[in-house]
C-alpha cells in the first residue's frame, strides 16, 4: 500500500495555534500602552499666557478710563491643608464654597492653584475642576507656592 507521509505529503491537525493570537494581543496591549498617555495629554488644553504691550518704553500706568484687573483667587494645596488667600479650609467642599461666593460677586477673578510637593495629581484636578464649574473663566496652576503668595 502506499503511504502519503513517506512521499512528503504534511498531515493536517485540527489543532490551533494560539502563538500567533497571544503575540498579536501583547503587541495591541503595547500600543494601546503607549498610545494612551498621548491621548489623555491631548485631551488637557494649557493656554499660555499673553502680553499686552502698553508703551513702547516701560511700563505705563493704566488709564483712569480703564479698570484694575480683579485681584486672583490663590488657592494653595499643602499637607498642611487648604488656603484661599490666606484663609485655611479643613476639606474640599468648603473651599469650593468660598470660591464660588468669591466668584459671585466677581465673576471675572482668576483662579490660580499652587500646589506643594507630595501631593496628589487628584487632588489637584479635584480642585482645577471645582474652580471651573464654580465659574472661573480662567484658571491656573503654578510650580512656586511662594511667587503665587507673595505680596
Amino acid at each position: 500500500m502506499h503511504d502519503p507521509n513517506q512521499e512528503g505529503e504534511l498531515e493536517e491537525t485540527e489543532k490551533i495555534n494560539v502563538v500567533p493570537l497571544a503575540d498579536l494581543t501583547l503587541v495591541l496591549l503595547i500600543v494601546l500602552m503607549v498610545l494612551s498617555p498621548m491621548i489623555t495629554q491631548s485631551m488637557i488644553r494649557v493656554q499660555a499666557p499673553r502680553v499686552e504691550e502698553r508703551a513702547t518704553e516701560g511700563f505705563m500706568a493704566p488709564s483712569p478710563d480703564e479698570k484694575a484687573p480683579p485681584s486672583p483667587l490663590l488657592v494653595e494645596i499643602s499637607e498642611k491643608g487648604l488656603r484661599l488667600n490666606y484663609v485655611v479650609f479643613a476639606d474640599v467642599a468648603a473651599l469650593l464654597r468660598a470660591i464660588e461666593s468669591q466668584l459671585q460677586r466677581t465673576a471675572d477673578r482668576p483662579v490660580i492653584v499652587a500646589a506643594t510637593d507630595g501631593i496628589t495629581v487628584g487632588s489637584i484636578v479635584e480642585i482645577l475642576d471645582g474652580a471651573k464649574l464654580a465659574g472661573a473663566k480662567s484658571v491656573a496652576l503654578v510650580k512656586n507656592t511662594a511667587e503665587a503668595f507673595r505680596k
